[in-house]
């Protein structure tokens, strides 16, 4: 594998900008120059062929007139021109190199053309070249080349998932703004593009041994990078991280759409699929699968992971709600979700009767789904969370909390949550996504305990914690799932 100084890519202390527009404030150097200037912390150079300066910041005529050798040269010119640069970076030991602007193998054969020249530039030089025909990078706080005004985009929060996508559109639009909603922090979000030279291999094998703020790496794909597929399953395969990767291009209209797209050849899904899941690469089916797996890895990624050394193993729950139908929904997608419903005696029925309010006792339901009713309190819902903690059998409490009833009081999930620091049962949450439940949400994820928007999403992330304990015993030695 080839090593390259990836860590100028993501963490550089300075970083110069070409292709700088002063008339037009919108042009993606300008953009990347005055928002790596005003609102992160690396050290950014601007390069003019005047000189001169745009709000306040200086220009400078070319790279060899900056005061320092910049770790990372973002370039936002013509393909050809950007040639040029790259041949700079090789004269001037620029180590790495985000190239945002098109016009090569995505193109067809006079663009393929350039992009070999590219490569051999790169590879013989050792340069960290990104792209081409990419947003690049976001590192927050350092650095964020990413040439859309910030007015413009959502940024996720800062967490532990190294988010690589070969588009930069769904970076952004399906990755970026779901991530804010649901709340999913980000180390590093990469838009990788044609991947010239940095591929997905290289970010694998970055993330999982380099990189300390990186727990879980999810990947959108559409092909792998040809004659790279055997060693990103080696990698994955040895990852002490969670691997995570989302296809696009599975079908026969999709595989068309990404050759012009960026230059990726999809190969057969089937195949991929089979090779990824013997080496322990987690594979949702559906975008919301990913977002749950990844909501639900990244908050128990943190140091202050409610649940301890208790995992999921048999997919073992009880489901508790205080609506019967939420109740049946979720029970009704257990199985399909490998997950099985626990089973209650006669005396742990009689013992959560008597542990609730005399109003509610009398008609709510023991069974699994536990029914609390809409005449529930807040001291019920403790109380039965409690109980039910207690129970080693039952490996997963998955909670439908639905705040109508009006003796429940927003002071809920603080309660809920000081529950689960003491006994540490793992508990999954379903609360309306509503602005006036935010007080409720808020609380339960200040205690890194996963809510979501759905029942299916709460269901999902529950069989998402019972994949990857399959996959972590299996790297471990401890082979008794197929």
């Amino acid at each position: 594998m080839v090593k390259m100084d990836l860590e100028k890519l993501f963490k550089p202390k300075s970083m110069a900008v070409v292709g700088i527009s002063k008339k037009n404030p919108l042009s993606p150097g300008r953009i990347v120059l005055l928002k790596n200037e005003f609102e992160m912390n690396v050290k950014v150079y601007g390069i003019y062929p005047t000189g001169g300066d745009i709000e306040g910041v200086q220009l400078y005529e070319n790279l060899e007139k900056l005061p320092e050798i910049p770790d990372l040269l973002v370039i936002a010119v013509g393909p050809d021109d950007t040639l040029g640069y790259i041949q700079n970076c090789a004269d001037l030991n620029i180590p790495a190199a985000v190239i945002i602007g098109g016009g090569f193998a995505e193109i067809g054969i006079k663009g393929k053309k350039r992009q070999d020249k590219l490569e051999k530039v790169a590879f013989d030089n050792n340069i960290a070249v990104l792209g081409p025909n990419c947003l690049g990078v976001y590192a927050p706080p350092l650095v964020d080349t990413i040439f859309l005004p910030t007015e413009r985009i959502t940024r996720p929060p800062k967490g532990s998932v190294a988010l690589i996508s070969q588009s930069g559109g769904v970076l952004v639009d399906q990755f970026f703004v779901k991530f804010n909603e649901r709340n999913i922090g980000v180390s590093t979000a990469v838009s990788i593009g044609n991947r010239a030279v940095v591929d997905e291999v290289m970010l694998l094998d970055y993330f999982s041994k380099v990189d300390p703020d990186t727990s879980n790496i999810a990947f959108y794909l559409e092909g792998f990078k040809e004659g790279r597929a055997r060693e990103f399953l080696r990698l994955a395969r040895e990852s002490e991280d969670t691997v995570i990767v989302f296809f696009g291009g599975k079908t026969r209209e999709g595989k068309v759409a990404t050759l012009s797209h960026t230059a990726s050849l999809a190969g057969d899904f089937k195949i991929m699929y089979s090779a990824l899941r013997q080496n322990m690469v987690i594979l949702p089916h559906s975008e919301r699968e990913l977002l749950t797996s990844l909501k639900v890895y990244d908050v128990l990624s943190h140091r202050k992971n409610p649940f301890g050394d208790n995992v999921i193993t048999y997919g073992n729950v009880a489901i508790v709600s205080v609506s019967g139908g939420h109740g049946v929904l979720a029970a009704d997608m257990l199985r399909t979700y490998g997950l099985n419903r626990v089973d209650f005696n006669k005396e742990e029925k009689n013992q959560m009767k008597a542990l609730m309010n005399p109003v509610a006792r009398e008609i709510a339901s023991f069974n699994n789904p536990i029914d609390l009713t809409g005449s529930v309190l807040d001291t019920d819902i403790e109380n039965i969370i409690r109980y039910l903690s207690d129970i080693e059998r039952i490996e997963c409490i998955i909670l439908l909390l639905l705040p109508y009833p009006p003796n429940i009081s927003f002071q809920i999930g603080r309660r809920i949550a000081n529950i689960i620091s003491t006994k540490r049962k793992p508990v999954v949450c379903f609360v309306p996504y509503v602005p006036k439940y935010s007080l409720i949400i808020e609380s339960l994820e200040l205690a890194y305990i996963p809510v979501f928007h759905s029942i299916k999403e709460a269901v999902q992330a529950v069989s998402a914690l019972k994949q990857r304990t399959r996959i972590d015993s299996v790297k471990k030695g401890n082979v008794y799932w197929d």
